[in-house]
């Protein structure tokens, strides 16, 4: 098998860059999220009850964000070495590596899978409560800065060959291509 390409995103991008771009995806998500969902409920009025509710979920957004990367391996029954720790004792933080190459439609799935569930689940959560779409929109956005990373991963599995094979390194991915 040959390497057909490295993603590594702290040396391609540098970690500073990607925190940017990510803050400034989460303003612009929470803009095109809010603004057409407040044109169809124009006539509703915005709840203020439920703050406590929504701070414990922006806490559990990243924890969520993480478990679903993982639910695609516990679906297939693929093996994944999941560690978790606590930085500062206040702040989660999971890490996952694969224990075997993965498909490209795999791996594409696993990268897709917390930006489509938790969208989906704050749209429909939006059209069942109403009165509280500011709240949803921001979980929503933070999800999607969240997903930056895995959005720019994304765009490179689907550049890479049909029939590569994708290997989680110490830093990054490896596109494999047989030969």
């Amino acid at each position: 098998m040959t390497c057909w390409k490295t993603i590594n995103l702290s040396k391609d991008y540098g970690f500073h860059r990607i925190l940017l771009i990510s803050l400034i995806s989460m303003f612009i998500a929470f803009i095109l999220f809010y603004l057409p969902m407040n044109l169809m409920y124009s006539s509703i009025e915005l709840k203020e009850n439920g703050s406590i509710y929504f701070l414990l979920a922006l806490l559990l957004i990243y924890p969520l964000h993480a478990t679903l990367h993982v639910l695609p391996f516990w679906l297939t029954g693929k093996k994944l070495k999941v560690t978790f720790k606590w930085v500062s004792g206040i702040i989660p933080v999971i890490t996952t590596r694969s224990k075997s190459s993965l498909s490209k439609p795999f791996i594409i799935l696993v990268m897709g899978t917390p930006f489509l569930f938790v969208t989906a689940l704050m749209l429909v959560a939006c059209i069942v409560f109403p009165g509280y779409i500011h709240y949803f929109s921001i979980i929503a956005a933070v999800n999607f800065g969240l997903c930056v990373p895995d959005l720019i991963h994304l765009g490179q599995f689907i550049k890479a060959p049909r029939s590569c094979t994708v290997e989680e390194i110490e830093d990054g991915y490896d596109i494999l291509i047989h030969k």
